[in-house]
């Protein structure tokens, strides 16, 4: 077993209502199943709220998209049809109808699922629910139901949900990324030393992982 200075943390920042955070988790889940060093590499989710504004009320992603980059409902559609191709060529599901709102609650969760060893996989599980189009995503009996599939005590879950628990580490983390130079998300850091801005393609994580594998 490899000892704790033999291990490559890689930390992701990200937001569940980001799709590009949606295909850069896919893909980078895919470099890392196919590297050498998948078996000393730690995950950690970082979040990264993109709307600390968005209402707590869900609304279809379109409407919103228009609203918030001042384009037409059309052009904000024809927006969704890519990204669905782009999900559907990483086998990913899509529904370029969902519906988004305030991810505050979800990120806390995230913290939570971070003490527990779950964080990524409680992000993952919240992104494909959310872009799958499922109307209970922001539902909190979801998140307690996937929360515990993962062994996270319901009791934890359910306290973090009826207070304001953690939000000071969200805007925490918000902060540390800016000061390491992100724009944006998804943003990737291997082993604190190589930054990745973007959702870039599988290939580009597995160089990355290589390069920071050997301290380059």
């Amino acid at each position: 077993m490899a000892s704790s200075d033999d291990r490559l943390e890689i930390e992701v920042w990200a937001d569940v209502l980001c799709p590009w955070c949606y295909l850069g988790d896919a893909r980078l889940e895919k470099a890392i199943e196919a590297s050498p060093h998948r078996d000393r590499i730690d995950v950690r989710i970082r979040t990264f709220q993109l709307d600390p504004e968005f209402p707590s009320e869900p609304r279809p992603v379109v409407e919103y998209l228009a609203d918030k980059k001042g384009m037409t409902t059309e052009q904000a559609r024809q927006m969704e049809g890519q990204m669905a191709g782009l999900a559907a060529a990483e086998g990913l599901a899509y529904d370029s109808d969902h519906r988004v709102q305030n991810t505050l609650d979800m990120l806390r969760l995230v913290h939570l699922a971070n003490d527990h060893g779950a964080g990524w996989e409680f992000m993952k599980a919240m992104q494909t629910l959310l872009f799958s189009g499922d109307d209970a995503a922001f539902d909190p009996e979801t998140h307690v139901r996937v929360g515990t599939s993962l062994g996270i005590p319901e009791a934890e879950i359910r306290d973090v949900l009826a207070g304001d628990r953690y939000a000071d580490a969200v805007r925490a983390e918000h902060e540390e990324a800016l000061q390491l130079g992100a724009r944006g998300v998804p943003f990737t850091v291997l082993g604190r030393r190589l930054g990745i801005p973007g959702a870039v393609p599988t290939e580009a994580y597995g160089q990355a992982i290589e390069q920071a594998a050997a301290g380059v």
